[in-house]
Formats: structure tokens, C-alpha cells, sequence
């Protein structure tokens, strides 16, 4: 390592850490990432990109990648019908942010981030047992024996980050009592026109459809966890067929055509919002910092945006220590805003009352649609020029 090279050690390859790995890459910081799985490629699912994402992935230097990777998102709220609640006009939304809205594989989003790495930098299939804060330098213990230590840890290791136990105490996460079946099917055979692009707001839980580059389609749904009980010995793809395909008629073509393996199912937490951190030479990035629900779309974009912060606010001060308390100044009541409004829309796409459904339909219909867009200024971070 050159004289004064700095170090930091990046527990958790995924999409948090591995943008963090290369904003501090980019900064001239020498970087390890500690990955334990022993694969770079995550869950197969899509993920939003929204425009305070791509700007993170601007200052990365792979936008250019990312877009050609990625499709334009369908974004419309409709009701079980089909019928449109709220329009998302693409047009409109990059000419107030100045970038759309995109859908990309979450596999692709993560090999385009790992190859900008430089070589070794990935360590697969080294877990972090253990999490030991220090100053001026914090080390972390593998699961091969011994230790590493760096003049800056950062736990990008998800829910249940050892990282974040040791520096924020262990505490369990927020159970919203939802799950989330996810899968991506071949969209070849599939009537565009009949598969309601966009999300679904109906009896209990929402749907969601959207393409995926490649000839794919990625579509999630979401219902009470105790109601997945009488499928978990008959297969997930019988729980979103009986859950979902009663809504439109173009959903159960492609739950049909989605492999019984490539559906999964994951119980949705977050965590009450802190408003700490860090600590001296550590501190946290992603799920890690501030897990939310996925209502919206904002979990992968807010890992991307500490990614930059961090290294931001890093390269203005000397000292870790004082580089983190700038990074926290920066992004931790923006964040934490998300996660409580993740928390809140849960609740609003997710009624199962009739009546209460079709008074926020009918209230949504109404809003002007210059209104509807203001309403995301908060989400990405827009104040205006």
C-alpha cells in the first residue's frame, strides 16, 4: 500500500457495497470488499433505478453502462381492474429531473459494478464473524480465522449486519407482516397487451409487471405473511396464481410462465430509523444503515446515494472520524424520511377495504397531475432549480 494510502474494508458484496467500493476506488482509497456468499450474483430480480440513482451512478462513471443494460419502468397505479389511479408520464419526469426512470436486472446492476473494481479487490466466500470498533483503525474477523483491520470499516451487510449489531446494538428488525413473491419470467408468447404494465393496487396487497432487458419480464406481489401458510408445502407459483390471478386477466399468463424455481418469496422487515451511524472509523451504508419496505422503490437508490456521500464527504476532511459525522449531516434524515414514508405507503397501496380503496382511488384520480409529480420531488431528492 503507498505512503498514505488510505484503506477501508467493505463487509457485504451488494449493490450498497460494491457502489461504496468503487466511490472510495474512485477517491484513491485502497478497498476490500468481504463477501460471504460464494457468488456475486444476488436473487434474480428487477430493481428500479429512479433518477437520484442514476445520478449516483453518474458520479460513479457507469451510466452509460446502466442505461444500456436497463428499459424505461412502467411506473402507472392502477386498481385490480387494470383501470389507471395515478399515470407516471416518462416524458415528464425526465424533463423536471433531468434523467428517467429505469428497470434493471439486479444481476446486471451488480456485474457492472464489480468489473469497474480493480483486480482482488471481491473476496468471495469470506464471511465477517465479528466487528471490532477502534481508533484510529477498526477490524473485522473472517471466517477463515484471523482478523483484518482498516482506517475505515463499512457495514454494507444488509438486515442483519454484523456490523450494525456491534456498532448500534443487536435489536430485531421491524416485521411489516407482508411478503413479497418476486420472479422473472421469458416474455416470449406473452399479449403486451394484456399484461397490466406497471403496479396494482388491490385487496390486501399490490402487483407489479414490468420488462426487463433481454425479453424478460420481472413481476412481484405482496400479501399477508400468514396467508402463504396452506402453499408452503404446495409451491409459491400456486400462492401467486390463487392470490393474484383473479384481479386482471392478464396476470395469470405470466405467473403461468414463470418456472416454479424461479419464484421467490421474502417476508418484508425495515427498522426504525436512527439517527447514528457511525462511529470513529466505522459506519454503515444500505439495509445495513436504514433497511425500508419496498413501496417506494427506493432501497437500492439509497444505497447508491450514501455510496457517493461517503466518499464525498470523506474527501473533504482529513480525518475518518470527521468525515463521517459530515456523511451522517448528510444523509441520515434524508434516508430516514424514506423509510418512514416507505412505512406509510405500505399501508396506502395496501388496504383491504373495499370502501377505504375506492375513497383513496377516487381521491388519487382527482389530484392534478402536476400535483402527482411534485409529490416525488421528496423521493429523489429534487428541490428545484
Amino acid at each position: 500500500m503507498a505512503e498514505g494510502e488510505r484503506k477501508a474494508l467493505i463487509v457485504g458484496a451488494g449493490i450498497g457495497g460494491l457502489a461504496t467500493a468503487l466511490a472510495l476506488q474512485n477517491a484513491g482509497w485502497k478497498v476490500e470488499v468481504l463477501e460471504r456468499s460464494g457468488s456475486l450474483e444476488p436473487p434474480g430480480s428487477g430493481l428500479s433505478l429512479w433518477p437520484n440513482a442514476l445520478a449516483a451512478l453518474e458520479r460513479l462513471g457507469v451510466l452509460d453502462e446502466v442505461l444500456a443494460a436497463a428499459v424505461p419502468v412502467r411506473g402507472d397505479v392502477l386498481d385490480m381492474e387494470g383501470e389507471p389511479i395515478m399515470l407516471l408520464e416518462q416524458l415528464k419526469v425526465r424533463r423536471r429531473y433531468g434523467l428517467p426512470i429505469q428497470m434493471i436486472h439486479r444481476n446486471d446492476l451488480t456485474s457492472i459494478l464489480a468489473k469497474r473494481l480493480k483486480v482482488n479487490t471481491v473476496h468471495l466466500g469470506l464471511g465477517v464473524t465479528a466487528f471490532h470498533l477502534g481508533f484510529p483503525r477498526s477490524s473485522v474477523e473472517i471466517s477463515t480465522g484471523g482478523r483484518k483491520n482498516a482506517d475505515l470499516v463499512v457495514g454494507a451487510d444488509g438486515l442483519y449486519s454484523v456490523v450494525r449489531g456491534a456498532l448500534l446494538g443487536v435489536g430485531a428488525p421491524r416485521s411489516s407482516g407482508t411478503t413479497a413473491l418476486r420472479g422473472v419470467c421469458d416474455a416470449t408468447g406473452l399479449d403486451n397487451g394484456m399484461v397490466p404494465w406497471g403496479e396494482m393496487w388491490g385487496d390486501g396487497g399490490v402487483f407489479g409487471a414490468t420488462p426487463l432487458p433481454g425479453g424478460r419480464v420481472y413481476w412481484y406481489g405482496t400479501l399477508p405473511t400468514k396467508a402463504l401458510d396452506p402453499y408452503r408445502s404446495r409451491g409459491w407459483k400456486t400462492a401467486a396464481a390463487s392470490t393474484f390471478a383473479h384481479w386482471h386477466r392478464g396476470i395469470r399468463s405470466v405467473i403461468e410462465q414463470t418456472p416454479e424455481d424461479a419464484i421467490m418469496a421474502h417476508e418484508l422487515f425495515d427498522r426504525k430509523p436512527e439517527p447514528v451511524w457511525s462511529a470513529r472509523s466505522a459506519t454503515l451504508v444500505g439495509d445495513a444503515a436504514h433497511p425500508m419496505l419496498p413501496f417506494l422503490g427506493q432501497g437500492g437508490c439509497q444505497a447508491l446515494e450514501d455510496a457517493v456521500a461517503l466518499a464525498d464527504a470523506l474527501g473533504q476532511h482529513e480525518a475518518v472520524a470527521d468525515g463521517l459525522i459530515a456523511y451522517e449531516a448528510a444523509r441520515t434524515r434524508r434516508a430516514n424520511k424514506i423509510v418512514s414514508q416507505s412505512h406509510t405507503m405500505a399501508r396506502l397501496a395496501q388496504l383491504d377495504s373495499e370502501k377505504l380503496r375506492k375513497a383513496r382511488n377516487t381521491t388519487m384520480r382527482m389530484l392534478p397531475k402536476s400535483f402527482r409529480l411534485k409529490q416525488l420531488d421528496g423521493v429523489v431528492g429534487y428541490e428545484g432549480r
